[in-house]
């Protein structure tokens, strides 16, 4: 489980570096690409973490349902890996990666990332509506990176603490 959250926490760094060499202005429409495939690479690696624990620990606690949220994230992450590689190849990069920002702040939201999520949506809808696109989009993919990274860590956290101790 440690080397799954590594991965995730390496995409989300990944993810916070390309998207501010992006607002800096080196090729951002190239990095914001990068960046929609990396962040939703890390968010496919999360459902699929949380799915597996889910499955062999608890299915809900708290009301919370591990399995769903699990499910969200793969599909949020799928979708957004599809939209960035589309963008990528330049079919309407701009749309595309705003839309992608959309749909994993949607992700986010949905799987109780609340607030992360609700950022990143009123991000999306601005960059597709038109306004300042680009930069929107690349600010919505610095917080979605950021959240990858907080939530990694806190999943990180919560394996620790429920790990058997050897003794």
């Amino acid at each position: 489980m440690f080397g799954v959250t590594g991965l995730e926490g390496f995409g989300a760094i990944a993810t916070i570096a390309l998207a501010i060499v992006g607002l800096v202005g080196i090729f951002s429409a190239t990095m914001a690409a990068i960046a929609t495939i990396v962040v939703g690479a890390a968010a496919l690696v999360e459902g699929g973490a949380l799915g597996m624990r889910s499955n062999l620990r608890f299915a809900n606690v708290g009301g919370f349902n591990l399995s769903r949220s699990s499910s969200l994230d793969f599909q949020g992450g799928l979708a957004t890996v599809v939209l960035g590689i589309l963008a990528l190849l330049g079919l309407a990069p701009t749309t595309l990666i705003a839309v992608a920002v959309l749909a994993l702040g949607a992700t986010f939201l949905f799987s109780g990332r609340v607030l992360i999520g609700l950022a990143a949506v009123v991000l999306g809808i601005l960059a597709v509506v038109g306004l300042s696109p680009m930069v929107l989009s690349l600010v919505g993919l610095l917080i979605l990176g950021a959240g990858s990274l907080f939530s990694g860590a806190q999943i990180a956290a919560e394996t620790t603490e429920t790990a058997p101790q050897a003794s």
